[in-house]
């Protein structure tokens, strides 16, 4: 009785169980011993097959019935390669729509560039206007202001070259007794030369 449930049970499942997990299932029709001998009896007359995990005995049924597949067995390599090529296709889609997605929302809106636009215009308005001012102009520099302004340049550039020739022969002169070089006595005293801060005078 408790062998013909038991096969039954596991050829419906089709699953492989333990004693314990039979007992349960069968929802206590039997005990676990009558559950056991029955598996022993089964696996001994070959109805069913017992596998040992360990220290734990596992029963299955054995399926007699075997399909022929031959005809149905499909090309599994191709397949996969199918499947490999659309992922790659499609991750490359998706890397394709993330960098449009990307330089979407980096770009402004419709009405933070319209109103650079309008920043734009105003200040090449503003510049045609003021270029326009500077062309039309009338006021002139006269001969005379010129003259003062390029005699007053000259006065002061001459004035400037003298005072540096001054300057220099004092510092050739106070080398001439200083022990170290002329950038160490530079540096010593914090004095700069035209050439150090890059200062230049126009003459006319």
């Amino acid at each position: 009785m408790a062998s013909e449930k038991v096969l039954k049970y596991l050829n419906d499942t089709n699953r492989p169980y333990s004693c314990a997990d039979i007992t349960v299932n069968l929802r206590g029709a039997f005990t676990k011993t009558a559950v056991q001998k029955a598996l022993d009896s089964l696996s001994e007359s070959g109805k069913i097959r017992c596998k040992l995990y360990g220290k734990q005995k596992v029963y299955v049924a054995i399926q007699t019935e075997v399909e022929d597949c031959s005809n149905d067995v499909e090309d599994y390599d191709t397949q996969i390669k199918t499947f490999t090529d659309d992922i790659t296709s499609k991750g490359n889609a998706l890397k394709t729509a993330e960098s449009s997605l990307k330089a979407l929302t980096s770009a402004p809106t419709t009405d933070a560039a319209k109103t650079r636009i309008d920043e734009t215009k105003s200040k090449i308005n503003a510049l045609e206007t003021k270029l326009n001012t500077l062309r039309n102009s009338t006021e002139v520099v006269s001969a005379d202001e010129k003259k003062i302004i390029l005699d007053g340049h000259d006065k002061f550039y001459k004035e400037y070259r003298k005072r540096k020739r001054i300057c220099l022969d004092m510092l050739e002169a106070v080398l001439e007794g200083y022990p170290k070089s002329k950038k160490n006595f530079l540096e010593e005293f914090c004095i700069e030369t035209d050439e150090m801060v890059n200062f230049k005078v126009n003459a006319n």
